[in-house]
C-alpha cells in the first residue's frame, strides 16, 4: 500500500445500501428483489429501482412506497412474477380486473387477495381457466359444482378437466367437450369414459398422442386401432406391439419398389409417416388401411379418415337432436 493511501476498511455492504448508493441499490435488487427492504426510503420510492425489484421477485412490492404500490404498471409487473404480490397492492388495484386476472392466472391461490366484487363474477374465472389449466381451483365451490360453468370452462381449455369434481369428470358431455378442445384431457376422465370408443376417437382426432390415455384393451383392438390411425398417424405409437408390427409390414409393402406406391425407400421414418401422407403417392393412406382391414379380417372400410372425423364432429349434435 502506497504512502497516503486510505488504510480504513471499506464500509459494509448493508451500510452502503442504507446510505442511498443508487447504482449499488439497482445492482442489489437485480440479484434479489427482496433487497429492496434494505434500501433507503428514497430508493423504495424510486420507480426504476422498484420496477427492477418486482421483476426479480414480485413479493418485493411489500417494501415499495405507498405511491408505487398504487401504480398499476408496477403492480402488474409484480403479480406477473408472483401472483401473491397482489396482497401488497393498493386496495383500488385489488379490484382492478386486469391486475386481478394476471395475479390469479400466475398463481391461482392468490384469488384470496382479490376484491370480493371481482370474485363474484363467473366470467372472471372463465378467463382464468382459459389461460391456466389450474384455473378451476381458484373458483368458488358453487361454480365448480355448476355443470354449465364447467362445460364452458373446458370448452375454452380442455385440460381444466383435471381439477373438475369427480362427478363431472364422469359426465360424458363434460368430457366430450374437454377432449374436443384438447385430446389430452382424456387422461383426466373417469375410467369408464376413458374406455368409451367414441370419446377416445374424438380425442385422437384432436390430438393423436391422446390414444396413450386409453386402456390397453382398446389399443389392442384391431377394429378400433384402424379407426384411430385413420384419424391420426401418430396414434400408431400407442397401440399394442403386435398391431404396430402388422402396420409396419403392410406399410413397407406399399413403399418398396414393386409396391403400389412405387416409392423406393427401405425404411419409413417416422413409422407413422405413411399414415400422415408424408410418404408415397397420393392415396397411400387409404391403401394401407384397406390392406390392414384385409389382414385383420375386418369388414371392408366404407369411410375414409376424413369422413370418420366429420362423423365424430357431428355426433354430439345428433345426440342432442335425439334427446
Amino acid at each position: 500500500m502506497g504512502i497516503g493511501e486510505d488504510h480504513r476498511p471499506a464500509a459494509p455492504l448493508g451500510r452502503n445500501l442504507e446510505r442511498g448508493d443508487r447504482s449499488l441499490g439497482l445492482c442489489a435488487v437485480s440479484c434479489d428483489g427482496l433487497a429492496l427492504k434494505h434500501l433507503a426510503p428514497e430508493q423504495q420510492a424510486d420507480r426504476e429501482v422498484v420496477f427492477k425489484a418486482v421483476s426479480q421477485n414480485g413479493l418485493s412490492l411489500r417494501h415499495a412506497s405507498d405511491k408505487l404500490r398504487a401504480e398499476k404498471a408496477v403492480v402488474l409487473q409484480a403479480v406477473k412474477q408472483n401472483g401473491d404480490a397482489l396482497q401488497y397492492a393498493a386496495a383500488s388495484l385489488r379490484r382492478d380486473i386486469e391486475v386481478a386476472l394476471e395475479a390469479v392466472v400466475r398463481t391461482p391461490y392468490s384469488v384470496r387477495h382479490v376484491d370480493q366484487r371481482v370474485r363474484g363474477n363467473p366470467e372472471f374465472f372463465l378467463h382464468v381457466c382459459s389461460r391456466n389449466n389450474r384455473g378451476l381451483v381458484a373458483a368458488p365451490i358453487e361454480l365448480r359444482e355448476d355443470r354449465d360453468f364447467v362445460i364452458e370452462a373446458v370448452r375454452q381449455n380442455g385440460l381444466t378437466l383435471a381439477h373438475a369434481l369427480d362427478t363431472l369428470r364422469a359426465d360424458r358431455e363434460v368430457v366430450l367437450t374437454a377432449v374436443g378442445q384438447n385430446g389430452h384431457a382424456l387422461q383426466f376422465a373417469a375410467p369408464a369414459l376413458r374406455a368409451d370408443e367414441q370419446l377416445v376417437l374424438v380425442a385422437v382426432a384432436e390430438r393423436g398422442h391422446a390414444l396413450q390415455h386409453a386402456p390397453l384393451e382398446l389399443r389392442s383392438d384391431p377394429a378400433f386401432v384402424l379407426d384411430a390411425i385413420s384419424l391420426s398417424g401418430v396414434a400408431m405409437q400407442h397401440i399394442s406391439e403386435g398391431l404396430r408390427a402388422d402396420i409396419n409390414e403392410v406399410a413397407l409393402l406399399q413403399v418398396k419398389p414393386n409396391g403400389q406406391g412405387k416409392v423406393a425407400v427401405p425404411y419409413v421414418h417416422p413409422q407413422w409417416a405413411h399414415l400422415d401422407g408424408e410418404v408415397g403417392a397420393e392415396g397411400d393412406l387409404e391403401r394401407v388401411l384397406d390392406a390392414l382391414a384385409i389382414k385383420w379380417r375386418l369388414p371392408r372400410r366404407a369411410k375414409s379418415g376424413a369422413d370418420k372425423q366429420a362423423e365424430l364432429t357431428q355426433c354430439p349434435e345428433k345426440e342432442d337432436e335425439e334427446n
